[in-house]
């Protein structure tokens, strides 16, 4: 961005959008309701990126607006904010015509779910930065001005911070979740789960990677993330510690899990069937219980370099499932898992340890396992 242009958005910005936003419901204080980020903390930056959000939402009136003054009360002077709604039927469309004057593009309309209602989003967007805030969550007040500091483009693929968990009814602590990316792609693709409320994709290279698969409603973030590292890589991902969400669990949110846990298994065993690992492939699904995909695949086109990376990746997640399966004593999975690692694929630490589970294994076979614990016992 040139330096007139950059100021002339400065310019149009002006003052803060506080004194301009309708006032907060009685009762509400504090960050975002009564309070907003300083404007002129961007003007000692070297460029304002455009910075888009998209928000989807469906029938969330009682969370939604703090929602869109975390987002409009960062006083980001080149902002977009798209709101795709799935129809709400409570209080949500009263909410957002209050804030219709700042709101880029808004539809409120039947939908097939939070990744269709992305996708609509992804339609509009022009920016360069691009995330999306579910209509329960909220950004930390300075999030954009430390996506703009360090944002370059062509280099920063992925910006990734904190968030903070948070329980409505105050049943559980709060709890500060970081990203932290393993030593190699392999390990990575395996463990790491996306930190989606705290991670902010380059637009054009998010775009490369397809829309969003809309047969998934709760890992679509997880599936569209490992599609990221197949195509570009962890290289060009940027951690920054800093808190920039906040993620919200309320009563609603209590099957999450199951269903999160549910549909990420597919992931990996849909990336192995797709790579010709048949035996990995039919043991994950046996081990999570995959008997219906219901409609998802995962939708990257590998090649022979990427074949081997996926192939390492899952060699990983039997490793990791082997080892549970050691300390659980579930000695019938230990078995199947370690009769499929390939130990080439292991870091020099993992091949150890692997090799001590194999060693486990065979013990076990000859029923020589409990003689050695007894013995081990004994001497010490």
């Amino acid at each position: 961005m040139s330096a007139e242009k950059k100021s002339e958005i400065l310019t149009t910005a002006g003052n803060g959008l506080l004194s301009q936003l309708p006032p907060p419901p009685i009762g509400k204080s504090g960050w975002p309701w009564n309070e907003e980020t300083d404007p002129s903390v961007y003007s000692g930056l070297k460029s304002l990126p455009r910075i888009t959000i998209v928000t989807p939402s469906f029938n969330q009136g009682r969370f939604i607006e703090k929602t869109i003054r975390s987002v409009l009360l960062q006083n980001y002077p080149n902002l977009e904010f798209i709101v795709i709604d799935g129809g709400s039927t409570d209080e949500t469309i009263e909410v957002l015509a209050k804030y219709s004057k700042w709101i880029d593009h808004f539809v409120s309309e039947k939908d097939n779910g939070q990744s269709d209602a992305i996708n609509k989003g992804l339609i509009e967007c022009t920016g360069d930065i691009f995330n999306w805030l579910i209509s329960v969550d909220y950004y930390h007040d300075d999030c954009f001005c430390v996506l703009a500091s360090i944002f370059v483009p062509g280099q920063s693929k992925l910006i990734a911070g904190d968030y903070r968990i948070f329980h409505d009814d105050g049943t559980e602590d709060d709890k500060l979740i970081d990203f932290k990316l393993q030593p190699t792609l392999e390990q990575t693709l395996a463990i790491v789960l996306l930190n989606q409320p705290s991670c902010f994709f380059d637009l054009e290279s998010l775009r490369k990677l397809g829309e969003l698969n809309v047969s998934l409603q709760y890992v679509m973030d997880q599936d569209i993330f490992k599609r990221f590292l197949f195509a570009f890589g962890q290289d060009d991902i940027v951690y920054v510690s800093k808190l920039l969400t906040h993620f919200r669990i309320h009563s609603e949110s209590k099957t999450y899990q199951f269903r999160f846990q549910n549909e990420y298994n597919r992931i990996f065993a849909s990336i192995a069937k797709k790579c010709g690992l048949v035996k990995e492939a039919k043991l994950l699904e046996e081990i999570h219980g995959i008997k219906d995909y219901k409609g998802y695949e995962f939708e990257f086109e590998f090649d022979a370099r990427t074949t081997e990376i996926a192939i390492g990746a899952i060699q990983n997640v039997l490793y990791q499932t082997a080892r549970k399966a050691s300390t659980t004593e579930n000695f019938k999975l230990l078995n199947k898992c370690v009769s499929l690692m390939v130990v080439k694929y292991l870091n020099k630490y993992q091949k150890s340890y692997a090799n001590r589970l194999k060693l486990k294994r065979t013990l076990r076979k000859f029923n020589i396992l409990p003689a050695l614990k007894f013995i081990l016992k004994s001497i010490g």
